[in-house]
């Protein structure tokens, strides 16, 4: 007897707590079975219709919330892979009803979404199966391991150092590749994703034990680290590195890494062996053979040293690639959720503004730092009193270091002043002194000696870069744990840190190593373990007299009084947002995208009071169109703003009656820049 089935049933009796999405990137809930409704305590009328995201809202008193992150990860991967995909252990913390005393609840799940397809290949809904394991989670001795999870999709040029990166999932065994992995490897576009089988096809049959043995490590929780030839051409060889990712229950759940074209490498260690073994045999042969075989030598010793440097820009970028899409995700997802508040009529959105507002800041923190590192940032050097420096600081310093921390200054009188940028000297110095600290965790004493030193000509050698003359010196040093040789060595490597992760981003010493070196003076690192550690700054002196100290009283307002200002700027739509600003001050404003628009805006306006620039222009960049600027206007103000322009960190890149504006930058300031310009 044929009987029809009853759908309904059979979602009800499932035993997962299942969802039915829309195949869209609101993830609509069209349908909840009973059981997931009082296991998430909602109501069946609030949910359907209504995006998982709103239903399911973050849990206000977690310091962190990765839930919807994942979760949202996971859904778009279903719609771009159209196959399933099993999400690590997460932690989405559920509301409690009002009788049951409100608040959240601490809960935890295992989550898999399955893409259900028409009949022409497409996605049509998502069930969301999700499996309730909190008592699993919460039964492991201690506390919740932290969930971190990272974007899969790296937005980052790794391009440069021949790389590409990938992501495999051990529990489904999804193993996905971005473009530059693909070019590497030979494959197609459409072969974005697969299994690590794929991957291992690539491969040269002779390296293919060696690939399995490696990834088999990374799923029992190790570092992969293989090197392996390619399947379609011997000669090229890739080195694999991964880190693998744990879920809430200690497996490993996600493995993110990347593979480096090191042919150049294998080519120049082959040649420097072959270089080695020559000159043995030519040890009592000519001399003229012999200076050939050094040059050989030297040629492949150069050529392992360029690889080894794109292998240090591949380590940079994949830190720059984490921090960025951390930061990026924090912007992204409160605007997002902004847009969402404001089209479904809310006007609650500060906190959302204010969440993305701080990630950008952040993003601009870490540029700055990324070009202090790379001693390409625009300083402001001026006569600065080291002394009076660190006096003002000492308030400051106390109140960071805590009170189990005693901060010292041994001041050398009658100093003469240093030719520095002032606030980045002031971050350079709470820079070390926090690191100070965090090498005493059972309290200790910072130091800081200023004093005066000479350079000789015959000191040089040990001290790279820094030319012979009189320089004031700072040293900060600490009574703490000190460091090995091993660390020593990388102290001021980009990105390397030796705390735990999500305690520093590894840019502190570098950063001030860069804006050192920019500034014309020296670093000098010295520890010991349980010795702990010195660091001295050699600061160039400034010869002359110094300005007199510019008032900080506020007297000057940022308003305009009709002035006008010429804006040149490539980007559209930073063009508009500065143009809108300051008319909203009060001035009047013409605008160009590059110097060929802005040109025939200087000869035919009468009155441009400022020429506000940006410096990378297309075609003539703004620094040679303020040179044709002043030709026909000798007295025009001149105000650049730049991202990053390696000419901007010149010492004579500015001439007088100009002055530079760094981006990002807030509105104040650039209403402040703009003002103080035009009041001469």
């Amino acid at each position: 007897m044929s009987q029809a089935l009853d759908y309904r049933a059979l979602f009800e009796a499932l035993p997962n707590l299942n969802l039915v999405l829309s195949a869209d990137r609101d993830f609509i809930m069209l349908a909840a079975s009973d059981a997931r409704l009082r296991a998430t305590n909602a109501r069946r009328e609030d949910c359907i219709g209504r995006s998982i995201f709103e239903v399911f809202g973050k849990n206000p008193a977690a310091n962190q919330e990765f839930g919807s992150g994942v979760l949202r990860a996971s859904l778009e991967r279903v719609l771009r892979t159209r196959a399933p995909d099993r999400m690590a252990t997460t932690r989405y913390d559920i509301p409690r009803p009002a009788a049951a005393g409100g608040g959240f609840e601490e809960r935890y799940w295992r989550v898999v979404n399955v893409p259900v397809l028409d009949v022409h290949g497409e996605v049509r809904y998502i069930l969301h199966q999700a499996e309730d394991v909190t008592e699993q989670v919460m039964a492991r001795p201690g506390p919740p391991a932290p969930l971190a999870f990272a974007d899969e999709r790296l937005r980052a040029a790794l391009l440069a150092s021949g790389s590409g990166t990938f992501n495999w999932y051990p529990d489904d065994g999804s193993f996905q590749f971005d473009g530059a992995l693909r070019d590497l490897l030979g494959l197609a576009d459409s072969q974005a994703a697969g299994t690590l089988d794929l991957l291992i096809e690539q491969v040269h049959p002779s390296d293919r034990p060696s690939v399995r043995r490696a990834f088999a490590d990374g799923e029992q929780g190790q570092d992969v680290a293989v090197e392996f030839r390619l399947r379609n051409d011997p000669d090229q060889w890739l080195a694999c590195r991964a880190k693998v990712f744990f879920d809430a229950e200690g497996r490993a759940a996600h493995v993110a890494g990347a593979c480096t074209d090191v042919s150049a490498l294998k080519r120049a260690e082959e040649a420097l062996r072959v270089s080695e073994n020559t000159l043995r045999q030519l040890n009592d042969q000519l001399e003229g053979r012999v200076a050939a075989a050094i040059a050989d030598r030297s040629r492949a010793e150069d050529a392992l040293r360029q690889t080894q440097k794109m292998e240090a820009i591949g380590q940079l970028t994949g830190g720059i690639a984490h921090d960025f899409n951390n930061l990026l995700t924090g912007i992204i997802g409160s605007v997002d959720l902004a847009r969402r508040r404001h089209h479904a009529g809310s006007v609650d959105l500060d906190r959302y503004l204010d969440a993305a507002m701080n990630s950008a800041a952040r993003a601009a923190a870490l540029t700055q730092r990324l070009l202090a590192f790379s001693r390409q940032q625009a300083l402001e050097l001026k006569p600065v009193d080291l002394n009076a420096l660190v006096v003002s600081l000492e308030d400051l310093l106390h109140r960071t270091t805590g009170e189990d921390i005693r901060v010292e200054a041994q001041l050398t009188a009658g100093l003469p002043f240093v030719c520095m940028d002032r606030n980045q000297l002031e971050s350079a110095i709470i820079n070390l002194v926090i690191n100070a600290r965090d090498a005493m965790p059972d309290g200790g004493t910072v130091t800081l000696a200023t004093g005066e030193a000479e350079v000789r000509a015959s000191d040089q050698p040990g001290m790279a870069g820094l030319k012979a003359g009189d320089y004031v010196t700072l040293t900060i040093s600490d009574t703490g744990i000190g460091m090995s040789p091993d660390v020593l060595a990388k102290a001021f490597d980009p990105f390397f840190t030796t705390k735990p992760v999500g305690q520093g981003t590894g840019l502190g010493l570098s950063m001030v190593y860069g804006y050192i070196k920019q500034s014309k003076g020296y670093i000098e690192l010295h520890s010991e373990p349980g010795a702990g550690t010195s660091v001295r700054l050699y600061l160039p002196r400034f010869h002359g007299e110094p300005a007199p100290v510019e008032s900080t009283a506020d007297e000057a307002l940022t308003a305009g009084a009709g002035e006008t200002v010429l804006v040149v700027e490539d980007q559209s739509e930073v063009r508009a947002l500065m143009v809108e600003l300051l008319g909203e001050l009060g001035y009047s404003t013409l605008e160009a995208g590059d110097a060929k628009e802005a040109l025939p805006l200087l000869e035919r306006h009468p009155r441009i009071d400022l020429l506000l620039t940006d410096v990378g222009l297309p075609g003539m960049n703004g620094r040679q169109l303020a040179e044709v600027a002043r030709q026909q206007r000798p007295g025009l103000k001149i105000l650049f703003a730049t991202g990053y322009a390696e000419n901007a960190a010149a010492e004579d890149f500015l001439g007088r009656g100009m002055a530079i504006i760094t981006k990002p930058f807030a509105i104040d300031a650039l209403a402040a820049k703009v003002r103080g310009m035009l009041q001469g």
